[in-house]
Order: C-alpha cells, then sequence, then structure tokens
C-alpha cells in the first residue's frame, strides 16, 4: 500500500479513486485508515463510505464534542435496550432532538426541575452532571433512569 491513500495529500481525488480498487485493497486502506480490519462481510459501497469518512475526519475534523456526546448516549441506551429486551426502549427521535441549549422540565413532587443540556452533560442548579440519571438521583435521592424520570422514554414518566 503506496502514500496514495493519505488524506491529507489530495482528499478528493484519494475519495475519488476508491472507486476504483476491488475488495482486497479496500480492506486494505480500511485497515490503514482504521487501525483494525474490516467488519467481516461488508459490502464495497460501506468499505468506501467508511474509508472516506475517515479520511475526512482526519482532514477537516470529526465530529463535534456535544455530537460525540449525543451519540454515545444514543448508542449506550440502545445497547442498554438490547440486553433487556422487555425494558421501554429510549424515544430516539426525542433523545436526538436534544441539542445544546434543550431544556428538560419535570414536575417532581409539587416542585418543578429544569436541566439544560450543555456540552458536556446536562446543566442542573449550576452544577454540570454527565447523565440524565445523576440529575435524577440528586432530585429523588435514589437512583432513577434519567431519560426515563424526564419523560424521554416510550413509557413516559411513572413515580
Amino acid at each position: 500500500m503506496s502514500d496514495q491513500f493519505c488524506p491529507v495529500t489530495d482528499l478528493h481525488d484519494n475519495v475519488t479513486n476508491l472507486e476504483n480498487l476491488n475488495n482486497q485493497s479496500l480492506r486494505i486502506a480500511w485497515r490503514k485508515a482504521w487501525g483494525r480490519s474490516a467488519p467481516k462481510g461488508a459490502r464495497k459501497r460501506f468499505l468506501m463510505f467508511g474509508i472516506a469518512w475517515k479520511w475526512q475526519a482526519e482532514a477537516h475534523g470529526g465530529f463535534s464534542p456535544e455530537l460525540a456526546r449525543r451519540l454515545a448516549a444514543l448508542d449506550a441506551a440502545n445497547r442498554e435496550a438490547n440486553s433487556k429486551p422487555d425494558c421501554a426502549t429510549l424515544d430516539v427521535a426525542s433523545a436526538a432532538r436534544l441539542g445544546l441549549g434543550a431544556r428538560l422540565v419535570r414536575d417532581w413532587q409539587g416542585e418543578r426541575y429544569e436541566v439544560h443540556v450543555v456540552e458536556k452533560g446536562y446543566l442542573w442548579r449550576g452544577q454540570t452532571y454527565g447523565s440524565l440519571s445523576s440529575v435524577a438521583k440528586e432530585i429523588t435521592g435514589v437512583s432513577r433512569n434519567g431519560p426515563k424520570f424526564f419523560g424521554l422514554r416510550n413509557g413516559q414518566r411513572k413515580g
């Protein structure tokens, strides 16, 4: 494999040339770009898009910290839901809308609680928390599922 796959030289040409590579060459390019083997059974188009995205991310920057945090939260919720098939799953449409500055409001035991989505997590009463569950625990005094407590799960709020 030569430096023809280096994203800094000429990104546009390199991405365009991916179409001319066979699967074996694409798998080599994938390993070079990602530092690990391509997924088994991955089709040519998937390999091309994955390599192109990685090169573009290296050349122009990847996800913003806020988007990376949102994707990680969605991935964690998805993994949790898949490991417990009987529990309510995260309403992905609601969670995906939670951008910077979003406000979550919850009335609980006669008091209104307001949480703001910030780049490093969730802001409540001047303190930043890494998860909605930690905010819900501060509010209620017991461990709670934060997204469910704030009404972001299909089952909505209870308790």
